[in-house]
């Protein structure tokens, strides 16, 4: 087969099997910065196919990145800020983890950021440990946060069998070169019942139904894949999970997580501002509904490892 190249020559994926049925049958929906975005004829899974080149991807988690982009998007300028301000942003989730697990216990978080979720998690009480492919990203964790944080990509899961009690994913798997291989290696480090947390842009959001081809969303140079309430659920089941279940909505949820206007490519395009038009009428009173008939901008839902 004809190795294809990107407009530098760098070499890009053949194209791929659908992660969750195997199958090499795809159809393309979207074409982005020059890369196709496509739907799997058998499953539905849409995902990048085929693939910018992997060092182009992974140049994304880059030093610039993090403290030009990453840190400012979190409130963090200059290196500063309030762990209490991340307590409270974070209160929610781990209310709705703590609900499901009983009582704090090991929790790892895989692909963790700057750390932040994982430090207001280990400030309630859990014994905890992370994992993040960007060097940057780990050194702030461990050497501002000082967690417990291994520099490994996620397709790499080193831990022993049954050590978890919680696994955290937020923002991630749509990132991962095997979200598969993940997940079953998540399975294989949960103990017995227990539980994975997992959020991930909703490809079947209002927004992007508003929004088309730029909903920012759509950005297979970091986004590999793109999931529906049906096709995570298919992945977690093919991995091995059990009573997989989905949280439309999240205490403090609002219109920012149900129908975002300005998370575009184009932000000038009309139909961005139609859309915006529309969020600023009446966002306020929709929204509610909007997450709740699963269109908000995030999936989140919780996976148990059988007992």
């Amino acid at each position: 087969m004809t190795r294809l190249q990107d407009a530098s020559g760098e070499p890009i994926s053949s194209p791929l099997t659908c992660a969750i049925c195997g199958s090499a049958e795809t159809k393309p929906i979207f074409e982005k910065f020059g890369f196709p975005i496509a739907r799997c004829r058998k499953c539905g899974l849409v995902y990048a196919n085929p693939r910018m080149p992997t060092a182009a991807i992974l140049a994304r988690y880059s030093s610039g990145y993090f403290w030009n982009e990453y840190l400012p998007a979190y409130g963090v300028r200059d290196g500063a800020f309030d762990l209490k301000h991340f307590d409270h942003r974070y209160q929610s989730m781990l209310a709705l983890i703590l609900a499901q697990a009983g009582a704090p216990g090991r929790m790892l978080e895989i692909g963790i950021g700057a750390g932040f979720f994982l430090k207001a998690a280990q400030r309630a009480g859990w014994q905890v440990q992370g994992i993040e492919i960007s060097d940057e990203a780990a050194s702030f964790a461990h050497g501002r946060l000082g967690l417990d944080v291994v520099k490994m990509p996620a397709e790499q899961l080193g831990f022993a069998s049954d050590r978890f009690d919680v696994v955290v994913m937020l923002e991630v798997v749509e990132h991962l070169f095997e979200p598969r291989r993940v997940l079953e290696d998540v399975y294989r480090v949960l103990r017995p019942g227990g539980i994975l947390i997992l959020s991930t842009p909703n490809f079947d959001a209002l927004s992007r139904f508003a929004l088309g081809s730029s909903w920012a969303v759509l950005s297979p140079g970091e986004h590999l894949y793109y999931f529906t309430r049906r096709t995570l659920r298919a992945i977690l089941h093919s991995a091995g999970f059990q009573g997989v279940q989905f949280h439309h909505s999240l205490a403090g949820w609002g219109v920012f997580e149900a129908m975002y206007p300005n998370h575009t490519h184009a932000p000038t395009a009309l139909r961005t501002w139609l859309y915006q038009s529309f969020v600023d009428s009446f966002g306020l009173f929709v929204y509610p509904r909007v997450l709740a008939s699963g269109l908000g901008d995030t999936l989140l839902c919780i996976a148990r490892k059988q007992s």
